[in-house]
């Protein structure tokens, strides 16, 4: 067995108050006010003296994307030497984090591109001595589950009034939708699993890294919360680490139809709250995992009132320390639509100046939120419009990473839970983790049965029927060629 090399780093990433803090369309605020927590960069560097892997995941709303990505990877390639095809970048996905490109609005807009700019050297860096910091490990994976995380879209019959001006809505006015309302669903799809990597350092036996797998958006920190924040995986990665030692990275699952049960709460304590159940979860599962196999050898005894034998663990082989890496960019068909016209262009044009006028004549904050809701629908409306118009097909990175036997899946897009199960189940891996927000995203990817039911995630998606079974296929093809 390959003998496995790993190493961790970690930075601070936090963006400046003042920043455009321009998540939600519900909002009332431009300018992120306060810090509620710290937010992170860490990175695992992992080898087996023929082939090396970089995992890097930041506290953000999306990882590095198009020129951005190539940009960041080559930075660490320049740094590590490790391949693009094998550099991993991976987000979180809190919606309480600054606004990553420009916003719809005036006030912060300033500070994002100096704040954008920075991160890659920041993340290079990391990634630098994740990689310098490489030694003797082991690695073994296990799961739990927590019922923190619940399916979103709930059919609301009676709310069809609301939807009457949504763009979604007046296209598809001809069928009858009932609307789906983000709200926890009990009866809908759920993927409760906490899937757990350890890494633990030969030396000492004591954990490098826990690598956690969890399905839910970091959406509980929303419009009325004015700070910046990690959202719930901030307080998971901090309980895992405060239990079982070792640096946590939490890499976000297939939460295209997920939330937690504490969703848009606006508060900090729920964020903990739920943070930390995921995180007690993970720490129990990464507490029981052995690196080390392990066998029991009754090798002596004691005569009690009967002869008592004595046994004690003793290794069991070596163990798996394979690391390896595709990336294969695949094309996904795409739900077409005909190209935005000027008037939508100009429309939404139109609604950012009005939204500028309201804010600098004074206006309530009510008049402010609604204005905000309207330029926002549009722009993202005109956003998915321009790639569902940009042909037939769309390419897509995908990413599968083995560390002995476990192994990591990521694509760059917002996947539905059922795409994750799907593709844990059929793998041929002890662990595998199934992660969305991964070098990029490219809006959602829903499962077939939801075009028909339509709601935010249909709305918001480039993706024809079928790009997910696809998906589901081209990942467990991945995973079984780097297990051969």
């Amino acid at each position: 067995m390959p003998q496995l090399y790993a190493g961790v780093s970690r930075c601070d990433i936090t963006p400046p108050i003042g920043i455009a803090h321009g998540n939600w369309s519900a909002q009332g605020h431009e300018r992120a006010e306060g810090v509620d927590m710290p937010m992170f960069c860490t990175v695992l560097a992992a080898s087996d003296g023929n082939e090396e892997i970089i995992v890097a995941e930041w506290e953000l709303l999306y990882p590095p994307n198009d020129e951005w990505l190539a940009q960041a990877r080559k930075r660490i390639t320049d740094l590590t030497g490790v391949p693009a095809s094998h550099i991993r970048l991976s987000a979180t996905h809190t919606h309480a984090g600054p606004s990553l490109g420009k916003p719809w609005f005036q006030g912060g807009a300033e500070m994002v591109a100096p704040y954008v700019a920075s991160l890659t050297d920041r993340l290079a860096g990391a990634a630098s001595a994740a990689h310098r910091a490489l030694k003797p490990a082991r690695v073994a994976g296990g799961s739990g589950a927590s019922n923190m995380n619940a399916n979103r879209r709930r059919v609301w019959s009676e709310g069809k009034e609301h939807f009457a001006d949504h763009p979604y809505y007046q296209e598809h006015r001809d069928q009858s939708l009932d609307p789906i309302l983000m709200a926890p669903n009990p009866e809908g799809f759920s993927d409760h699993q906490v899937g757990v990597i350890r890494i633990d350092d030969v030396g000492t036996g004591e954990p490098i890294a826990i690598l956690v797998n969890f399905a839910a958006h970091p959406t509980i920190m929303a419009w009325d919360n004015r700070l910046l924040s990690p959202d719930y995986p901030g307080t998971l990665r901090r309980t895992v680490e405060s239990i079982v030692g070792g640096v946590c990275l939490f890499l976000q699952g297939a939460a295209g139809n997920q939330d937690t049960v504490r969703d848009y709460m606006c508060r900090s304590e729920d964020a903990r709250w739920v943070g930390k159940q995921i995180g007690i979860e993970a720490a129990r599962v990464a507490s029981l995992i052995e690196t080390q196999p392990t066998q029991l050898d009754v090798s002596s005894h004691v005569e009690s009132s009967w002869t008592m034998g004595i046994g004690k663990h003793i290794p069991a082989g070596a163990s798996d320390g394979t690391v390896r890496a595709i990336s294969r960019v695949v094309p996904l068909p795409v739900w077409e639509h005909a190209p935005p016209i000027a008037d939508e262009i100009e429309n939404v044009a139109r609604l950012e100046r009005e939204l500028a006028e309201l804010r600098a004549g004074g206006a309530s904050d009510s008049t402010v939120r609604e204005a905000n809701m309207r330029v926002r629908r549009a722009s993202l409306n005109l956003n998915v419009n321009k790639k569902r118009s940009a042909g037939p097909e769309l390419p897509v990175e995908f990413q599968a990473m083995r560390i002995g036997n476990t192994a990591l899946v990521g694509i760059p897009v917002e996947p539905f839970a059922e795409i994750g199960v799907a593709v844990k189940g059929a793998s041929p891996f002890a662990t595998t983790f199934f992660s969305g927000y991964t070098n990029g995203v490219e809006y959602y990817m829903p499962m077939a049965y939801a075009y028909e039911e339509g709601g935010y995630e249909v709305w918001m998606t480039p993706f024809a029927p079928g790009a997910a079974e696809k998906t589901i296929e081209t990942s467990v093809g991945l995973l079984n060629e780097i297990r051969n």
